[in-house]
């Protein structure tokens, strides 16, 4: 026994010398030249080593290269594929002779990568060494079953420092670069976590990730792993802790956690610019992921977006022309202006206001954010925000196709009314284009007026048909290709800040201006409506009236719209009826027909002659019977109180709850 001894140990002394000893004694240019060629016969490339060669078997076996450089395909840009300034490597001994490499420590210095795709598809990692392995018979380079022979792997200390990547694609025209790699990796075993952290400068932001598997040996059989990984940049922060599987890609399920302060930043420094415009801002998700390839899916999600906030369930597919959204999400309000360009300070003046009329915009409408993706949306909303105008709690079905937005509005509360409708907004082309039909009853007629017009004069209950279209380059050009039509009527409301009976007794006078002449009073009424017509921006109605228990009036006329200008005729009737609402319009009375025109904020109001003048007579009349009575008998009428042909004791002193006389009536109506 003692004599076997001796030779072991004797054994490893010769070996443990031969170790150590022939690696100095055999010229390191031998180990150089003798890679060299082995690379140039397995990869048909140039392997460039200019510093030295360091080799040792003991206590690990370990290598260092210097200067080293790995040549690049023909036609590539760059000469080298790969360089690095130092490479070091260790594996452990004795687990070799168990069939399992373990690697004690690997450091790439100063490494620079570039790796680069032909028009044709072809990469510059493809080397004739490698069609050559894989033309032959399948077994030759595999043991039995084409399994490998080693039994495990085992990574210790494994670093990259300084490292430098590119990568072009001329077939897509993809460009990135990664700088400043600094990473660290470690894998005991198949069978316990993988771990890597470290960070990297991409487009000029640096991204720290910090990722662990825990079952790499799952991984390479097909199988599951749960995974936990977590990034940081300026331009996003996402974490996920879930399962990942090596499916068509990489198959994902768990939950995420997505910031993203800009979506316009992210998509220009990941290489994909959206078109220029507003919106797209910031960005959160927060839910239950999974997917694979291109699809994603988000449910019980969390999303802010623009300050939007939603919940719900989210899919996206990328890979196309454009990612595909498709949701059926719950949001507190939806604002259209985000995607809208800004308009101009003082680009639309109120009808009436005492700002004037300031022209319409000419600054560009730009609408091309609309083809940043396509989308299908569900939603339910607290709001709806477009221009001024405020669309209370509402259920629509939007859809956005190569630029093309169209919202169907299935249940619509607007301005304590309700409704429906359908909203378009064409931003496919080089001009804008809108189409909006809109059917509401019940709304509150000021607050919509005057968000929408910035008229705010008219009060009341309106029930609205509207159906515009119309297109142009700017705001000015939208509302000159303006046209469509539509119907209004308002009910027990008033016009505010004018008297329609003063108004029109001032015009008998002379001929005025400006929306002052008709005094500071309200106008009240029971009915006010018509039909109109729009075309290129004008409208017009040939059918309004307004009821009241005093007065009728009918008009027709055109509104320029673009210019901002009226041309209307109106009829007041001092109407001896106290009829409002679905009275006649046919009654007997005083008519003096006005001409109203000029700019819509500071109108002329003037008497019609001609009219006048054919209808002398009636007027003659009408007039004659006031002087003879002074208007008791016109103004009785009004009141319901029998004519003194009737009673004969219209002078006799009224009773203690006496109805006003007509001398008082009359001046009260005429503001006198």
């Amino acid at each position: 026994m003692s004599r076997l001894v001796a030779v072991l140990v004797g054994l490893v002394l010769v070996l443990i010398a031969v170790v150590i000893v022939v690696p100095m004694l055999i010229p390191m240019e031998t180990y150089k030249n003798k890679v060299v060629g082995v690379v140039k016969e397995q990869t048909g490339r140039d392997l460039r080593i200019d510093g030295d060669i360091g080799l040792s078997f003991f206590p690990n076996i370990g290598v260092s290269l210097e200067n080293v450089g790995f040549s690049n395909a023909s036609w590539a840009r760059e000469p080298e594929m790969a360089s690095m300034k130092e490479m070091r490597a260790a594996l452990k001994l004795m687990p070799l002779f168990s069939g399992n490499v373990e690697i004690d420590s690997f450091s790439l210095v100063d490494p620079v990568i570039h790796l680069e795709v032909r028009k044709d598809g072809t990469p510059n990692w493809q080397f004739e060494g490698a069609r050559k392995t894989q033309a032959a018979p399948a077994g030759e380079s595999e043991g039995a079953g084409g399994e490998t022979s080693l039994g495990g792997v085992s990574l210790g200390e494994i670093s990259i420092r300084n490292g430098t990547a590119t990568y072009r694609n001329a077939q897509t025209g993809a460009n990135y670069a990664a700088e400043q790699v600094n990473i660290d990796l470690a894998l005991p075993s198949l069978d316990d976590p993988f771990l890597a952290n470290g960070s990297l400068v991409w487009n000029g932001d640096k991204i720290g990730v910090d990722l662990r598997a825990d079952r790499p040996r799952a991984l390479t059989e097909g199988g599951e792993t749960p995974v936990a990984l977590s990034i940081a940049a300026p331009k996003v922060k996402a974490s996920y802790t879930g399962t990942l599987k090596p499916l068509d890609g990489l198959a994902f399920a768990g939950d995420v956690d997505l910031n993203v302060p800009s979506v316009r930043d992210l998509a220009a420094w990941g290489g994909s610019p959206l078109p220029a415009g507003e919106g797209f801002g910031p960005l959160s998700i927060k839910g239950k992921a999974s997917g694979g390839g291109n699809d994603y899916r988000f449910s019980d999600a969390e999303i802010g977006f623009d300050g939007m906030n939603a919940t719900g369930n989210l899919g996206v597919r990328t890979g196309g022309a454009r990612p595909y959204i498709k949701g059926d999400l719950a949001v507190d309000r939806i604002d259209v202006n985000t995607y809208l360009a800004e308009e101009t300070a003082g680009g639309n003046s109120g009808g009436g206001s005492a700002g004037g009329d300031a022209g319409w915009s000419t600054d560009p409408i730009d609408m091309s954010g609309l083809k940043a993706v396509d989308a299908d949306f569900a939603f339910s909303t607290q709001q709806i925000l477009f221009q001024k105008i405020k669309i209370g709690e509402s259920a629509l079905n939007l859809k956005l196709a190569n630029g093309v937005l169209t919202a169907n509005l299935g249940k619509l509360n607007l301005y304590e009314g309700q409704g429906s409708g359908a909203l378009t907004l064409n931003g496919a082309g080089n001009t804008p284009q809108l189409k909006a039909d809109f059917r509401l009853s019940g709304v509150a007629a000021e607050p919509l007026l005057t968000d929408a017009a910035d008229f705010s004069r008219l009060q009341g209950t309106s029930a609205i048909g509207i159906s515009v279209a119309t297109s142009g380059r700017s705001q000015r050009d939208m509302i000159a290709a303006l046209g469509g039509n539509g119907n209004v009527k308002f009910t027990n409301g008033k016009i505010k800040g004018i008297n329609l009976a003063q108004l029109t007794r001032t015009a008998l006078t002379a001929a005025t201006s400006g929306w002052q002449a008709g005094g500071t009073q309200d106008t009240d009424f029971s009915e006010l409506g018509g039909t109109f017509t729009i075309d290129k921006g004008i409208l017009r109605n040939d059918d309004l009236k307004l009821l009241s228990p005093l007065i009728r009036i009918s008009g027709a006329g055109t509104v320029n719209i673009l210019e901002k200008t009226l041309n209307y005729r109106v009829e007041p009737k001092l109407a001896a009826s106290l009829e409002g609402q679905g009275g006649a319009t046919d009654v007997k009375g005083i008519e003096v027909p006005i001409i109203v025109s000029g700019p819509w904020s500071q109108p002329r109001f003037a008497p019609d002659l001609k009219a006048i003048i054919e209808n002398r007579e009636n007027i003659g009349n009408t007039i004659k019977s006031i002087k003879e009575d002074g208007g008791k008998g016109l103004l009785k009428g009004l009141m319901g109180e029998p004519s003194n042909e009737n009673t004969g004791d219209a002078d006799e002193p009224a009773p203690e709850e006496a109805k006003p006389t007509p001398e008082e009536t009359l001046k009260k109506l005429f503001g006198r």
